[in-house]
Protein backbone atom coordinates (compact mmCIF):
# COMPACT_ATOMS: atom_id res chain seq x y z
CA UNK A 1 0.00 0.00 0.00
CA UNK A 2 1.07 3.15 -0.63
CA UNK A 3 0.41 6.17 1.78
CA UNK A 4 0.58 10.05 0.80
CA UNK A 5 0.70 12.23 4.36
CA UNK A 6 -0.10 15.77 4.24
CA UNK A 7 1.58 18.15 7.12
CA UNK A 8 1.70 21.67 8.16
CA UNK A 9 5.06 23.35 9.16
CA UNK A 10 5.29 26.43 11.64
CA UNK A 11 7.76 28.38 13.61
CA UNK A 12 11.45 27.63 14.27
CA UNK A 13 10.89 24.65 12.59
CA UNK A 14 10.96 26.33 9.26
CA UNK A 15 14.65 26.89 9.62
CA UNK A 16 15.19 23.18 9.76
CA UNK A 17 16.74 21.84 6.38
CA UNK A 18 14.97 19.17 4.02
CA UNK A 19 17.78 16.55 5.27
CA UNK A 20 17.09 16.80 8.71
CA UNK A 21 13.27 17.00 8.08
CA UNK A 22 13.71 13.64 6.28
CA UNK A 23 15.81 12.40 9.41
CA UNK A 24 13.42 13.77 11.85
CA UNK A 25 9.73 11.97 9.91
CA UNK A 26 12.00 8.51 9.55
CA UNK A 27 12.35 8.79 13.61
CA UNK A 28 9.14 9.81 13.82
CA UNK A 29 7.47 7.07 11.64
CA UNK A 30 9.58 4.28 13.02
CA UNK A 31 8.67 5.28 16.95
CA UNK A 32 4.45 5.58 16.13
CA UNK A 33 4.48 2.09 14.63
CA UNK A 34 3.51 2.78 10.88
CA UNK A 35 4.53 -0.53 9.19
CA UNK A 36 6.93 1.11 6.20
CA UNK A 37 8.58 -1.06 4.16
CA UNK A 38 12.56 -0.81 3.80
CA UNK A 39 14.19 -1.17 1.37
CA UNK A 40 17.14 -4.69 0.39
CA UNK A 41 20.76 -4.74 0.76
CA UNK A 42 23.19 -3.35 3.50
CA UNK A 43 22.11 -0.41 4.15
CA UNK A 44 18.11 -0.48 4.59
CA UNK A 45 16.21 2.63 4.72
CA UNK A 46 12.41 3.63 4.70
CA UNK A 47 10.37 4.00 1.36
CA UNK A 48 9.77 7.52 2.12
CA UNK A 49 9.75 10.46 -0.38
CA UNK A 50 9.21 14.39 0.07
CA UNK A 51 6.88 16.71 -2.53
CA UNK A 52 9.14 19.91 -2.99
CA UNK A 53 11.16 20.49 -0.02
CA UNK A 54 10.36 23.86 1.16
CA UNK A 55 13.52 26.66 1.17
CA UNK A 56 14.85 27.18 4.89
CA UNK A 57 12.79 29.94 6.49
CA UNK A 58 9.60 29.22 5.06
CA UNK A 59 6.88 27.97 6.29
CA UNK A 60 3.66 25.94 5.02
CA UNK A 61 0.27 25.23 5.33
CA UNK A 62 0.08 21.85 3.14
CA UNK A 63 3.42 19.30 2.57
CA UNK A 64 3.25 16.13 1.41
CA UNK A 65 5.60 12.84 1.90
CA UNK A 66 5.18 9.31 0.63
CA UNK A 67 5.29 6.04 1.82
CA UNK A 68 5.32 2.64 0.92
CA UNK A 69 3.66 -0.01 3.53
CA UNK A 70 3.44 -3.46 4.33
CA UNK A 71 0.22 -3.88 5.76
CA UNK A 72 -3.09 -2.01 4.22
CA UNK A 73 -5.40 -2.35 7.19
CA UNK A 74 -6.11 -0.04 9.38
CA UNK A 75 -3.61 2.29 8.91
CA UNK A 76 -5.78 5.59 9.79
CA UNK A 77 -5.11 4.22 13.50
CA UNK A 78 -1.51 5.66 13.27
CA UNK A 79 -2.60 9.23 12.61
CA UNK A 80 -2.76 10.34 16.12
CA UNK A 81 0.18 8.33 17.19
CA UNK A 82 2.62 9.78 14.49
CA UNK A 83 0.84 13.49 15.83
CA UNK A 84 2.26 12.42 18.96
CA UNK A 85 5.67 12.32 17.58
CA UNK A 86 5.52 15.61 15.73
CA UNK A 87 7.62 18.35 17.58
CA UNK A 88 6.30 21.85 18.07
CA UNK A 89 5.44 23.97 14.24
CA UNK A 90 5.02 20.09 12.90
CA UNK A 91 1.02 19.14 12.37
CA UNK A 92 -0.09 16.05 10.34
CA UNK A 93 -3.21 17.43 8.68
CA UNK A 94 -4.23 13.86 6.71
CA UNK A 95 -3.40 10.20 5.95
CA UNK A 96 -4.52 9.19 1.94
CA UNK A 97 -4.38 5.71 0.16
CA UNK A 98 -2.46 6.08 -3.26
CA UNK A 99 -3.15 3.59 -6.19
CA UNK A 100 -0.28 1.32 -6.88
CA UNK A 101 0.48 2.98 -10.08
CA UNK A 102 0.18 6.19 -8.61
CA UNK A 103 3.32 8.45 -8.81
CA UNK A 104 5.32 9.93 -6.03
CA UNK A 105 4.62 12.92 -4.38
CA UNK A 106 8.17 14.43 -5.81
CA UNK A 107 7.52 13.24 -9.61
CA UNK A 108 4.02 14.99 -9.01
CA UNK A 109 4.46 18.48 -8.33
CA UNK A 110 3.64 21.11 -11.23
CA UNK A 111 3.05 23.78 -8.69
CA UNK A 112 3.11 25.67 -5.63
CA UNK A 113 0.85 28.56 -4.09
CA UNK A 114 2.18 31.29 -1.90
CA UNK A 115 1.22 34.10 0.40
CA UNK A 116 4.08 36.83 1.52
CA UNK A 117 3.74 39.16 3.91
CA UNK A 118 5.88 42.35 4.12
CA UNK A 119 7.80 43.75 6.97
CA UNK A 120 8.84 46.90 4.90
CA UNK A 121 6.76 49.36 4.70
CA UNK A 122 7.90 50.59 1.42
CA UNK A 123 6.80 47.26 -0.39
CA UNK A 124 3.24 47.33 1.01
CA UNK A 125 2.65 50.91 -0.30
CA UNK A 126 4.09 49.63 -3.63
CA UNK A 127 2.30 46.00 -3.89
CA UNK A 128 -0.90 46.78 -5.57
CA UNK A 129 0.96 48.81 -8.56
CA UNK A 130 3.73 46.08 -8.62
CA UNK A 131 1.10 43.57 -9.18
CA UNK A 132 -0.65 45.27 -11.61
CA UNK A 133 2.36 46.51 -14.17
CA UNK A 134 3.77 42.89 -13.82
CA UNK A 135 0.01 41.53 -15.15
CA UNK A 136 -0.17 44.06 -18.01
CA UNK A 137 3.28 43.40 -18.98
CA UNK A 138 3.92 41.09 -21.96
CA UNK A 139 7.37 39.60 -20.37
CA UNK A 140 9.02 40.40 -16.75
CA UNK A 141 12.64 39.06 -16.93
CA UNK A 142 14.76 37.86 -14.36
CA UNK A 143 18.37 36.73 -14.33
CA UNK A 144 20.25 33.87 -13.17
CA UNK A 145 23.95 33.09 -12.83
CA UNK A 146 25.02 29.52 -13.57
CA UNK A 147 28.22 27.85 -14.83
CA UNK A 148 27.60 28.23 -18.25
CA UNK A 149 26.86 31.97 -17.96
CA UNK A 150 23.60 34.38 -17.64
CA UNK A 151 20.23 32.10 -17.69
CA UNK A 152 17.28 34.81 -18.81
CA UNK A 153 13.43 34.17 -17.63
CA UNK A 154 10.53 35.18 -18.59
CA UNK A 155 8.86 35.22 -15.12
CA UNK A 156 5.18 35.64 -16.66
CA UNK A 157 5.27 32.03 -18.21
CA UNK A 158 6.00 31.11 -14.67
CA UNK A 159 3.55 32.57 -12.94
CA UNK A 160 -0.26 31.12 -13.16
CA UNK A 161 -2.10 33.58 -11.00
CA UNK A 162 -1.21 36.69 -9.09
CA UNK A 163 -3.08 39.44 -6.79
CA UNK A 164 -2.38 41.89 -4.03
CA UNK A 165 -4.80 41.98 -0.90
CA UNK A 166 -4.25 43.83 2.40
CA UNK A 167 -0.66 44.34 1.72
CA UNK A 168 -0.11 41.15 1.49
CA UNK A 169 1.32 39.25 -2.25
CA UNK A 170 -0.66 35.59 -3.47
CA UNK A 171 0.57 33.75 -6.01
CA UNK A 172 0.35 30.27 -7.72
CA UNK A 173 3.43 29.63 -9.87
CA UNK A 174 5.20 26.66 -11.46
CA UNK A 175 7.04 24.80 -9.37
CA UNK A 176 7.78 21.78 -11.43
CA UNK A 177 11.55 20.12 -11.32
CA UNK A 178 12.46 21.42 -14.77
CA UNK A 179 10.93 24.93 -13.82
CA UNK A 180 10.31 25.49 -9.89
CA UNK A 181 10.08 29.50 -9.32
CA UNK A 182 11.73 30.79 -6.45
CA UNK A 183 9.74 33.30 -4.34
CA UNK A 184 12.57 35.29 -4.29
CA UNK A 185 12.94 35.58 -7.80
CA UNK A 186 9.47 37.00 -8.16
CA UNK A 187 9.72 39.88 -5.69
CA UNK A 188 12.84 40.51 -7.58
CA UNK A 189 10.48 41.17 -10.52
CA UNK A 190 7.91 42.83 -9.13
CA UNK A 191 10.19 45.15 -7.13
CA UNK A 192 13.16 45.94 -9.09
CA UNK A 193 11.94 48.50 -11.32
CA UNK A 194 10.96 50.59 -8.72
CA UNK A 195 14.58 50.39 -7.36
CA UNK A 196 13.75 47.73 -4.28
CA UNK A 197 15.42 45.16 -3.18
CA UNK A 198 15.10 42.76 0.13
CA UNK A 199 16.64 41.12 2.81
CA UNK A 200 15.62 38.07 4.08
CA UNK A 201 13.98 39.46 7.29
CA UNK A 202 12.28 41.88 5.22
CA UNK A 203 9.17 39.41 4.32
CA UNK A 204 7.84 36.17 5.70
CA UNK A 205 6.49 33.57 2.82
CA UNK A 206 3.89 30.79 3.67
CA UNK A 207 3.26 28.11 1.07
CA UNK A 208 -0.11 27.76 0.92
CA UNK A 209 -0.52 24.59 -1.40
CA UNK A 210 1.05 22.43 -3.46
CA UNK A 211 -0.21 21.13 -6.78
CA UNK A 212 -0.87 18.83 -9.19
CA UNK A 213 -2.04 17.92 -12.95
CA UNK A 214 -5.34 16.23 -13.44
CA UNK A 215 -6.27 14.43 -16.69
CA UNK A 216 -7.72 18.00 -17.87
CA UNK A 217 -4.53 19.93 -17.28
CA UNK A 218 -5.80 21.78 -14.14
CA UNK A 219 -3.89 22.38 -11.06
CA UNK A 220 -5.25 20.43 -8.44
CA UNK A 221 -4.15 19.62 -4.43
CA UNK A 222 -1.98 16.86 -3.89
CA UNK A 223 -4.55 14.84 -1.92
CA UNK A 224 -7.34 15.54 -4.64
CA UNK A 225 -8.76 12.29 -5.96
CA UNK A 226 -7.46 10.40 -3.38
CA UNK A 227 -9.26 8.12 -0.72
CA UNK A 228 -9.38 10.16 2.53
CA UNK A 229 -8.24 7.75 5.62
CA UNK A 230 -7.95 10.24 8.26
CA UNK A 231 -7.60 14.27 8.41
CA UNK A 232 -7.34 16.83 10.93
CA UNK A 233 -10.32 18.65 11.18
Amino acid sequence: MKLRIRFSKFGPIKYVGHLDMMRFFQKAIKASGIPVKYTEGFSPHQVLSFAAPLGVGTESESEYCDLELTESTGIETYFEPLNREMCDGLTILGFYELPEKAKNAMASVQGASYRILFNDEKAISLLTDSVNTFKSSDSVLSYKETKTGTKERNLKEAVYDIYAQDGELYFTCDASSGGNLKPAALLEGLFKPYGLSFQPWDYHIIRTEVFARNEKEELVPLYDGFKELVSRS
